[in-house]
């Protein structure tokens, strides 16, 4: 990605991506119908437009001001507040959302920071909400970054007590990237449901 043609093939890729499949799967077992959901981290909005199809609205929030311009585009004309900035400025609203997804971008802030983060959103979401949430485990070829977190299953499913944790996933392997590049990759997914 270091010329604009790279830059731009990849912005390409992401603009035509479809929704993760984990909240393909999983959002309709949830049995949330209305409310607002938080998508951190939204890219190009992919998730964002998703959910407001299935009748939500969503705070879609990315610190990319070109992803967060894409997003906005493919989700004109729907129920979608694409906010520019930095999710760990935004100010959650305790027991608001019905639903909290993260799916690419949890890795990309220090742990301190994640685990706050994560707090303000359990606190955010309300009784009866849900989360689906993804992150990277210690074995993550990137694992050495020191600017990002890497979580044990024990680590995470510990945050997580207290929930009614529907499924907390593990993957580990090889596994491409955005921009085709395969890498091995560590992944922890957790969904739950707040009492």
């Amino acid at each position: 990605m270091d010329t604009p043609n790279g830059a731009a093939n990849l912005l390409a890729k992401i603009r035509q991506k479809p929704p993760a499949r984990m909240l393909t799967d999983w959002f309709p077992r949830l049995e949330i119908h209305g409310g607002v959901a938080l998508d951190l981290g939204c890219g190009a909005g992919a998730e964002a437009e998703y959910l407001a199809k299935e009748g939500m609205m969503v705070d879609a929030i990315d610190k990319s001001e070109t992803v967060a311009k894409a997003a906005k585009e493919r989700c004109q004309g729907l129920t979608v507040d694409v906010i520019q900035g930095d999710f760990l400025e935004f100010q959650l609203r305790p027991d608001y959302y019905a639903l909290a997804i993260a799916i690419n971008s949890l890795p990309f802030v220090k742990k301190i920071d994640c685990v706050a983060l994560l707090k303000n959103v359990q606190a955010s979401v309300r009784p009866g909400g849900a989360v689906i949430l993804a992150v990277f485990g210690p074995e993550h070829a990137w694992a050495k970054r020191e600017d990002m977190s890497f979580w044990t299953l024990d680590e995470f499913r510990e945050l997580w007590s207290g929930w009614d944790v529907l499924a907390m996933n593990e993957f580990k392997g090889i596994s491409p990237l955005a921009s085709g590049t395969e890498i091995f990759q560590h992944r922890i997914q957790v969904i739950a449901k707040k009492p």
